[in-house]
């Protein structure tokens, strides 16, 4: 009797022990996001149609938005600061498109199949919900020139009034109108000041 009472103490021990042992299932908070992630997490998936344009076609295309604020946004995947800050865009756009904001970005990397794929793809990564284009000429002196892409730097920018006048281009070759979030974002806010 002695021996079935010391076996069954064995026995109801070890299951305890197993139940203890059973790893707690709680699921881990989930990593917090960055602020780009965070912006764009607002925004819906978008299909991107992305055109060629010229110099000539830009004029066409602030003509046609005459009546609102339009920022021009040159960029390319080869340049780490359109990248860093290309998040900004979709924010302006969430703040100002019922004011009247339209964006209009433009790829400055070869037009060739391949770019123009990977060009899209980054652009449905941001859900962009803006208008996309790509330079038919690529980044020569000679499309930076003619889109007044002063010192043929990017990334750079500029800002055209209700009027479709241009007001301001900000870019790394004047020291006075840097490319950056708190001078775009002045810009704008000074436009959308206006009676």
């Amino acid at each position: 009797m002695t021996q079935n009472f010391i076996l069954i103490s064995i026995m109801l021990c070890f299951l305890l022990s197993c139940q203890r042992g059973t790893p707690d299932t709680q699921e881990s908070d989930p990593e917090p996001l960055s602020r780009p992630e965070a912006i764009i997490s607002k925004l819906p998936p978008v299909q991107i149609n992305l055109q060629e344009i010229t110099p000539t076609g830009l004029k066409a295309e602030i003509e046609k938005h005459k009546g609102k604020v339009v920022l021009l946004d040159f960029w390319a995947l080869w340049c780490p600061m359109c990248l860093e800050s290309f998040h900004h865009l979709s924010e302006w756009h969430l703040k100002y498109a019922e004011q009247g904001l339209v964006i209009i970005t433009i790829s400055l990397d070869e037009d060739n199949p391949e770019n123009q794929k990977k060009v899209i793809e980054y652009l449905q990564k941001q859900r962009a919900p803006f208008e996309t284009f790509i330079s038919r000429e690529g980044p020569t002196k000679e499309t930076m020139r003619a889109f007044k892409i002063d010192g043929g730097a990017l990334p750079h920018c500029q800002v055209f009034n209700r009027e479709g006048e241009h007001v301001i281009s900000l870019g790394n070759y004047n020291p006075n109108q840097i490319y950056g979030e708190p001078t775009i974002n002045a810009a704008l806010e000074k436009e959308f000041s206006q009676p």
